[in-house]
């Protein structure tokens, strides 16, 4: 018996109260499970049939909806995130919010609960690849296939930006494109509700989504809007007709760093190729300034519906890139390599001339198939395709009469030789067709062969040497760009694309881009500053703290003193500063003051730093001396802490 056939049944009551219970209630530990979930059934509704995917947040399988007998995609929050009652709350309000939106291009939810020891969404199952797996096969996608592609990811927002709502987190992985064709976003478990300031707390500090499509807004004051979905869909669209995202870097920071200072670039300085029109597109929806971009996906989605009308039609066919079309299914041709299934039909003439040719040579009377039935490439195999047989009759040769002589009576005709059987002439013609097909064959693969050559590793080469390396090979060099590296020096080579190892043509190019040396930035002022805002001062643009604490009389507790490098220093991203912090004034040791007269008592303990109170210890002050005081000698007690002595 499995963990799950042990769970103690529930009750419906119990189970209507699970799933619409508050984010609040969720207060019991859920256990954590470690045995696979395939071939189980939870909330005595849902059949586990297989693994899909795992995200961060929780684990998607395929399963069987028992009760309306369909397939869903059941994701089930991690075990380890689900006792943790924030987590619990995020995922039931990513259930609410999602199952608010009901558009053909969004991924449907259908059921939320918590059973079992799980919690879990039972959503639309969508049979297909996501936009990352193919960009993965392919690289980059065709302008027409792109614009295609992102439509329906904008009539996804256009209805999530109506109903309120903000996806956050738009990226290659959340959209879906299903075996038939039809796209869809998926993952509104990030997206919160486009409200007023009130609420805005509920997020403060919280940076929701992945690096490399972040808004600038969403890395500096951690805000999202329908302008930060316009923005991360533009970034999508560049990354699928570019081939890469515009910004990277060694550390996630220092890609957030860039989304904040610096402009996305137009998608035709690294593939020339590209429209300006699809430039345009591109660099209005990334605007760092969300008022610059689209105003929201509605915006977004009529000027990209112009574009593509300005656009040149592609044809399926015309080079070997655009041969699959990942939206149209409905090419019936297949084709493989250069040949189609397309059957070629014969040339007229051609079987009257197979006769003539045999004939003229004189050959035995024999059975071959008949010429117009061959089909084929060059260098075959030729396959026949009909059964009708050509029969040519032996030529009789003509008599020899010598000159001036009676011509001799014909000698008796020779019995004619037995005819070898027609099977075996049929298998000599095959074996000499497969030898002229094997020798063609090998030929071409010699030929093609000679075309091939491998990339070398060129990182680390100046572009100059890196066109020598090339030259021999008739491969040519272009150079698309720069990127930052610490590790690679300014100037030289510093990726490629194909990358080294990649089998290429005789006279294609590579594509490179060079180092811009290290990524540098200049230390901001952080003395003066709480402990905490300096170090998040410095993370945001890439760079650590390493902070250490010493006593100081003037700056308080918790502030910053002084940094190392000082401010304005200009430092490579992902360095450390040094930081000081103030633990405020240094202890003192209160001293003995005992049996001293009062003005000396006082000059004593304000020499040190610390605060006098006086108090006596009879109606009138007899002799003058210090009879007592609190804190006693040897107490450690912090600078401008207050002793008080008591007088005789």
């Amino acid at each position: 018996m499995s963990q799950f056939d042990r769970v103690p049944p529930h009750t419906g009551n119990q189970r209507a109260h699970r799933r619409g219970t508050p984010c609040s209630s969720y207060t019991r530990i859920v256990t954590v499970h470690s045995q696979p979930l395939i071939g189980a059934t939870i909330d005595a509704r849902y059949r586990v049939d297989a693994f899909v995917a795992r995200g961060g947040m929780a684990t998607v399988y395929r399963a069987t909806d028992l009760r309306l007998d369909r397939t869903v995609a059941l994701k089930v929050m991690h075990g380890s995130l689900a006792e943790d009652h924030e987590f619990v709350a995020r995922f039931v309000r990513e259930a609410r919010a999602a199952a608010q939106l009901s558009h053909p291009a969004i991924v449907g939810v259908y059921d939320q609960g918590e059973a079992d020891g799980f919690v879990y969404l039972a959503m639309e199952y969508v049979d297909g690849q996501t936009l990352r797996d193919v960009l993965k096969k392919r690289g980059r996608l065709t302008p027409l296939e792109a614009l295609s592609v992102i439509e329906p990811v904008l009539e996804a927002l256009i209805a999530a930006h109506n109903g309120g709502f903000a996806h956050r987190d738009i990226k290659p992985e959340n959209v879906l494109i299903s075996t038939d064709g039809r796209v869809k976003v998926a993952d509104f478990g990030l997206a919160r509700a486009i409200v007023t300031s009130e609420t805005t707390g509920l997020t403060q500090g919280l940076l929701i989504g992945t690096v490399a499509y972040l808004a600038p807004e969403q890395v500096e004051r951690g805000v999202a809007d329908a302008r930060t979905d316009v923005y991360s869909a533009g970034i999508v669209l560049y990354e699928s007709i570019v081939g890469q995202t515009p910004f990277t870097g060694e550390t996630p920071m220092s890609v957030a760093y860039q989304h904040v200072h610096a402009h996305v670039p137009a998608p035709s300085a690294i593939r020339p190729e590209i429209p300006h029109q699809v430039d345009e597109l591109v660099l209005t929806a990334t605007k760092q300034d969300p008022t610059q971009r689209f105003a929201d996906a509605s915006d977004f989605a009529n000027s990209l519906r112009t574009v593509r009308s300005l656009l040149p039609s592609e044809s399926p066919g015309a080079n070997s890139e655009s041969r699959t079309v990942i939206l149209d299914r409905t090419e019936s041709t297949v084709t493989v390599g250069p040949w189609t299934t397309t059957p070629v039909p014969p040339s007229p003439g051609s079987a009257a001339a197979a006769s003539a040719a045999i004939a003229s040579a004189g050959a035995a009377t024999g059975v071959l198939p008949n010429a117009p039935g061959m089909q084929g490439p060059p260098g075959g195999p030729w396959v026949a395709t009909g059964s009708n047989e050509t029969t040519v009759q032996p030529i009789p040769e003509p008599q020899v009469v010598e000159a001036g002589g009676n011509a001799e009576p014909p000698a008796p005709p020779e019995q004619p030789k037995q005819r070898r059987p027609r099977r075996f002439r049929i298998l000599i013609a095959a074996l000499v067709l497969a030898l002229i097909g094997a020798a063609t064959g090998v030929g071409a693969w010699a030929y093609t062969k000679s075309q091939i050559v491998t990339v070398p590793s060129l990182v680390g080469m100046s572009p100059a040497e890196a066109k020598a390396t090339l030259a021999p090979n008739d491969v040519n060099l272009a150079v698309a760009g720069e990127d930052f590296s610490a590790t690679v020096p300014k100037g030289a080579i510093l990726l490629t694309d194909p990358a080294a190892g990649t089998t290429i043509k005789r006279g294609e190019t590579v594509t490179a881009r060079t180092s811009a040396g290290p990524q540098t930035v200049k230390l901001p002022k952080v003395t003066g500053l709480k402990q905490a805002k300096a170090e998040a001062n410095l993370r945001a643009i890439g760079l650590t703290a390493q902070s250490s604490e010493e006593f100081s009389d003037s700056v308080d507790k918790g502030v910053v003193i002084s940094s190392d490098p000082k401010t304005g220093t200009v430092v490579q991203v992902g360095s450390a500063v040094s930081l000081v912090v103030s633990k405020g004034p240094p202890p003192v040791t209160v001293p003995s003051v005992v049996a001293m007269d009062r003005a000396s008592a006082v000059a004593k303990l304000q020499s040190l730093g610390l605060k006098v109170a006086i108090r006596n210890q009879l109606p009138v002050v007899v002799v003058g001396r210090v009879y007592s005081q609190n804190p006693g000698p040897g107490t450690v007690i912090p600078k401008g802490s207050t002793v008080t002595i008591t007088l005789v």
